[in-house]
C-alpha cells in the first residue's frame, strides 16, 4: 500500500487544533520523526519507503520550514517530516524559531516513539547533527540512525572504514552503534532492514 499525505505543521498557534493526546487529526498511529540536515535526503528516503512521491525533493537545502505528516500505511505508522537543519542562508531569528518550533512539536505529540536521525553515509556525525542528537537526548526521545547515500561509498574498504568510524562517534555520544542504518534511496539497499526495524519498534506509543 502506498502512503498518504495527512496534513502539515506551520505554525504553533495550529499545535493545540492538530494534536490532542496521542492523536493527530483524530488518527492514532504512532509517530516516527525523521530529523536531519537539509540536504541529508530526507524526501527521498520518505518517499522510497513509503512507496510513492509524496515527500518533495528540493535542491534548495532548508527549503521546507513546515513539519509535514505522512500515513506510512505498510507498518501502521506516521512519519512527521521535519524541517531540515544547518541552512547556512539563514538568520540567527530564524533557526532559534526552528528550535522553539521543534521543540514545541516534540513536547506535544504523545504518541511520538522514535526519532530518526538521518546522517550522511560519508562522513559525519558533524558538529550541527550532534547539535541535533544531543538536543533531541535532552527531550527523551528515543533516537536510532540513518546513515543515507550508503551507494557513494564504492569500495568495500571504504565502507568497512566509515562503517567503524561511524560506530565510534555513535559510541562516543552515548548510544549502541547497533541502532544505525545503512540505506541508499537510490539503490534501495538497505531500506528492508530499517522498515522491518521501524516496523517491530515499540517505544513511548506502544506504552
Amino acid at each position: 500500500m502506498a502512503g498518504e499525505f495527512l496534513v502539515t505543521l506551520g505554525d504553533l498557534s495550529q499545535l493545540d487544533g492538530l494534536i490532542k493526546g496521542r492523536f493527530i487529526r483524530g488518527r492514532g498511529e504512532p509517530r516516527i520523526a525523521m530529523v536531519g540536515r537539509s540536504n541529508v535526503g530526507k524526501s527521498s528516503l520518505i518517499n522510497a519507503l513509503v512507496g510513492t512521491r509524496l515527500a518533495q525533493v528540493s535542491n534548495q537545502p532548508g527549503k521546507t520550514r513546515c513539519i509535514h505528516f505522512y500515513q506510512w500505511k505498510d507498518i501502521g505508522k506516521i512519519v512527521a517530516d521535519l524541517p531540515g537543519y544547518g541552512f547556512a542562508k539563514s538568520s540567527h531569528e530564524e533557526r532559534e524559531r526552528w528550535e522553539k518550533f521543534i521543540r514545541a512539536y516534540l513536547e506535544t505529540d504523545e504518541n511520538l516513539e522514535l526519532a530518526l536521525v538521518l546522517l550522511d553515509a560519508r562522513h559525519g556525525p558533524t558538529p550541527l547533527d550532534v547539535e541535533a542528537i544531543r538536543f533531541l537526548s535532552f527531550t527523551g526521545i528515543p533516537v536510532n540512525f540513518v546513515f543515507a547515500k550508503a551507494d557513494t561509498l564504492k569500495t568495500q574498504s571504504e565502507r568497512a572504514k566509515r562503517r567503524k568510524e561511524a560506530a565510534q562517534a555513535i559510541r562516543q555520544l552515548g548510544f549502541d552503534p547497533e541502532l544505525a542504518y545503512w540505506v541508499s534511496s537510490k539503490t534501495r539497499d538497505g531500506l528492508k532492514e530499517l522498515e522491518r526495524g521501524l516496523a517491530t519498534y515499540a517505544g513511548v506509543g506502544a506504552n
